[in-house]
């Protein structure tokens, strides 16, 4: 990852640019797996595409179950985001039926 350091009156300040941050912004609290297998570690936040993925529906209804509140979100950087347990916990209550 790139990283800018800018030296000023008030000390160091770090820059991190932007697009190198893109794909950095799943991983909770560690650094990215250098593990190549499709497993999602269990700290890492699921995007609409995994869902849609995970329950066979399209991205209109992952947006129809987030407007109902039957999905938590979160957003960072724009983007709309899931933690894996919120997923699980929806999927132990069977909250997420057709």
């Amino acid at each position: 990852m790139k990283r800018i350091y800018v030296m000023n009156g008030d000390g160091t300040q770090e820059y991190i640019p932007i697009h190198s941050q893109e794909k950095q912004i799943f991983k909770i609290g560690s650094e990215p797996s250098t593990n190549s297998s499709n497993s999602k570690p269990e700290d890492t936040l699921l995007t609409i595409s995994d869902l849609t993925e995970k329950f066979s529906v399209s991205r209109l209804t992952i947006y129809f179950w987030i407007r109902k509140y039957l999905l938590k979100r979160i957003s960072i950087q724009g983007r709309v985001l899931f933690y894996p347990n919120d997923i699980r916990t929806l999927i132990d209550n069977k909250k997420l039926v057709g």
